[in-house]
């Protein structure tokens, strides 16, 4: 790369009008000063380790360069050829992509630049910085546990570099997983203990965010810990230098404590000023996730204050933003990178054991030929030798038939963990939220001109009580905790249950399964099935009453589901209403499940299931 190249990109910065930051302009005089050198694979590697520090800080600060930097950097990675380089700018773009909300892009090109990092080698800040920075994404869509687990990874590396960026950024979550309440602690003393150890960090620290950041933190605790003295100190010095350094997302935070503080006094007014002030600065940050939790906020404030209209209206954004930031794709994607990455793990076992078991066989082979030209002592040696072998063979084959039943394992607890997150987001989210939308309809109570129009207004108030309806079933026998604590049994009991409090079908229940427990996978899809099944009754069956019974023979399970209802058509059995993820789960058990059904008197369903 020659003087010319480095010398537009330089002026091209100045025309743009960059030089607005105290830490973005030490950057730039940095690079111009080395593209004035000569050209060597130190300068041009040393120009990209300040190019990517440079793009990430003007990311974080939402300038309108960002893009161009990115851009740049990409090109002078490509004309260099170094690896870490490569691994700086998939790291850059990630963070691009998750400053505009794209979770699940930016949680690849994190995993793609830890990758590249781990290969190149060196010092371990960088690797340290990205593992940090996957971990927060995962938070910010619902994984803390996951969050933790890459902090736990990055801690030994962070002790390792004299600055203590990564170091702060590690103690910074600790102390806000113990501060706000969605992490369900709030241990204030706790959190700032770790605020207070970051401040004595920041000497040795570089990160502009963390020193505007920190300030506001501890500010938090102490006023949630009734002293407003050191409070006000600490949030002015936060908002002095957020102001000086152009930080908005600090400034946003600022403003958001400060409207919290009026929420409490019940001074709305005041605390909806904040709000919007919150909300101004949260766009300014162009940082989808900041604006999605100020809108958030000022609904709820909206809400407090008896506005509903305003409460609606930012509702409504919010909403829209949660919709783009495509919060699960990012679990689902974490879930095939966590599976891929796990697989590799398991090939190259399997691939190290082939080896050993290949190598062992040609000792064997040379042996044996030895035996037939030695003594017949030689020969008992090798007789030995070849009933050892074998059994390390069959020990090789026990520990990969037990390494699969832990994948299996691991596969199933995840499955579990999913379904929990899914039936308490049911639960406490969408459940609420249909009945705040048929609680808002039914208090409208409007005249209509015509009878249709009255017919229509309420057969949709009568959906909506049926959906919620189906919501909360759905989330409270997803997977209920009495299958993981107490087994089928109380779990059917429990469901039964809850169907009955509907009204609509009356379910009886009759278990002879000698009191004891199955495998995870059997009670798992049994359940499933059932619940399935007593779905299909509900919705289709028109049945007044249904019958479930659970039997054990000898070593098969016999389950037997009937109603007294309009029956099923052949087609249906075989294809409609959810039977084919019936017979699969099923199938998966080894089992048999057969449909007797008839016009008008109901249905009886079979299943035969091995549990040896």
């Amino acid at each position: 790369m020659n003087k010319l190249f480095y010398c537009l990109f330089f002026m091209s910065l100045c025309l743009k009008g960059l030089a607005q930051n105290p830490s973005l302009d030490s950057l730039i005089n940095q690079i111009h000063t080395l593209g004035k050198q000569g050209p060597t694979p130190q300068r041009d590697t040393l120009i990209i380790a300040k190019l990517s520090l440079l793009t990430e800080r003007a990311i974080n600060l939402a300038d309108k360069r960002a893009d161009g930097l990115l851009d740049s950097l990409g090109h002078f990675t490509k004309k260099v050829n170094w690896l870490k380089g490569k691994g700086l700018y998939s790291r850059a773009a990630g963070k691009r992509q998750d400053r505009n909300g794209n979770y699940t892009e930016a949680l690849r090109l994190y995993s793609k630049a830890s990758e590249i990092l781990t290969k190149a080698g060196g010092d371990p800040y960088d690797l340290c910085y990205t593992y940090i920075l996957t971990g927060f994404v995962l938070n910010n869509n619902g994984r803390p546990d996951k969050c933790i687990e890459y902090m736990e990874k990055a801690l030994p590396l962070a002790k390792m570099t004299h600055n203590t960026n990564n170091l702060c950024w590690i103690l910074d979550f600790y102390g806000d997983y113990n501060y706000y309440d969605n992490f369900g602690i709030q241990n204030y003393e706790k959190a700032l203990s770790y605020y207070l150890q970051v401040e004595k960090l920041l000497p040795r620290a570089t990160s502009a965010n963390l020193k505007a950041d920190n300030p506001h933190c501890i500010a938090n605790c102490y006023s949630q810990l009734g002293n407003e003295h050191l409070a006000n100190h600490y949030r002015d010095k936060a908002l002095k230098y957020a102001q000086e350094t152009n930080n908005r997302v600090v400034i946003f935070a600022i403003y958001s404590d400060l409207a919290e503080i009026y929420e409490k006094k019940k001074q709305f007014a005041k605390a909806i000023e904040y709000r919007k002030l919150s909300l101004e600065y949260a766009r300014k940050s162009a940082w989808m996730e900041m604006i999605s939790r100020a809108e958030n906020q000022i609904s709820q404030t909206y809400e407090m204050a008896g506005d509903s209209g305003n409460a609606l209206k930012y509702l409504k954004d919010y909403k829209t933003h949660e919709d783009s930031l495509g919060r699960l794709s990012v679990n689902q994607k974490y879930a095939e990178l966590e599976a891929s990455y796990n697989f590799e793990k398991q090939q190259t076992r399997i691939k190290t054991l082939e080896y050993e078991a290949l190598k062992q066989a040609d000792e064997k082979k040379s042996l044996v030929g030895m035996g037939l030209i030695f003594s017949l002592l030689v020969g008992i040696i090798l007789i030995a030798y070849v009933f050892w072998n074998n059994k390390q063979l069959k020990k090789i084959n026990a520990e990969l038939v037990e390494k699969n039943e832990e994948i299996q394992g691991a596969l199933l607890k995840g499955q579990t963990i999913e379904r929990k997150r899914v039936a308490s987001e049911l639960h406490d989210n969408i459940s609420a939220k249909i009945a705040s939308l048929r609680w808002r309809l039914e208090a409208i109570n409007p005249s209509f001109q015509t009878e249709k129009e009255s017919k229509i207004f309420s057969s949709t108030v009568e959906a909506l009580s049926e959906v919620y309806t189906d919501v909360r079933l759905l989330s409270h026998n997803l997977l209920p905790a009495e299958l993981e604590l107490h087994g089928l049994a109380k779990a059917l009991e429990s469901m039964v249950k809850e169907i009955n409090s509907l009204g609509k079908t009356n379910f009886s229940l009759s278990i002879s399964t000698h009191d004891e427990r199955f495998t995870n996978k059997i009670e798992y899809e049994l359940f499933s099935v059932i619940l399935e099944l007593s779905n299909n009754v509900l919705r289709h069956a028109q049945a007044q009453d249904a019958f479930i019974a659970l039997t054990q023979v000898d070593s098969k399970l016999r389950l037997v589901i009937k109603d007294n209802g309009i029956g099923i058509s052949e087609k249906a059995s075989k294809h409609g209403m959810g039977l084919t993820n019936i017979k699969t789960r099923i199938t998966s058990l080894h089992g048999e499940i057969n449909f007797v059904s008839m016009p008008e008197k109901g249905t009886e369903v079979v299943v035969m299931v091995p549990v040896v």
